[in-house]
């Protein structure tokens, strides 16, 4: 958990070292973007803390995985999954659930596929909120 300074309402104003302190704690909790990727695997496991996971060259039908690790509410994944020049079949783990889209079960050929994941922590999924498909 990230504790920042505050002051509440007029008064004295955050010294330099309140100030750096601060974003230190911001830049380490919260600003750097965790991008993991991997180039191909049967089983595409994403963790909770990436911001963004790639699949650069998928060369086996693949399950996208529940995401290791625990998420926090609300935290938030860009899948994105481009096959290596031949369509790949894709399974999805039943914590995946699409809201107003369909879960793509097929890549397409030298195209890049861009899932947005939200983690529901009331319902416990990992709710689809945007696919694209470059064309």
């Amino acid at each position: 958990m990230v504790t920042i300074v505050t002051r509440a309402g007029k008064g004295s104003p955050l010294t330099n070292q309140e100030v750096d302190d601060n974003f230190t704690n911001l830049n380490n909790g919260k600003l750097e973007l965790v991008i993991n990727s991997t180039a191909s695997s049967a089983t595409i496991t994403p963790a909770a803390s990436d911001m963004q996971y790639n699949v650069t060259a998928l060369a086996v039908d693949a399950e996208i995985a529940a995401p290791s690790g625990t998420p926090s509410p609300g935290a938030k994944i860009l899948l994105r999954i481009k096959d290596n020049g031949s369509p790949r079949n894709l399974a999805w783990n039943a914590i995946y659930r699409a809201i107003n889209v369909t879960l793509p079960t097929v890549t397409v050929a030298n195209k890049t596929i861009y899932a947005g994941l939200v983690w529901n922590s009331l319902d416990s999924k990992w709710d689809v909120t945007a696919i694209a498909i470059e064309v």
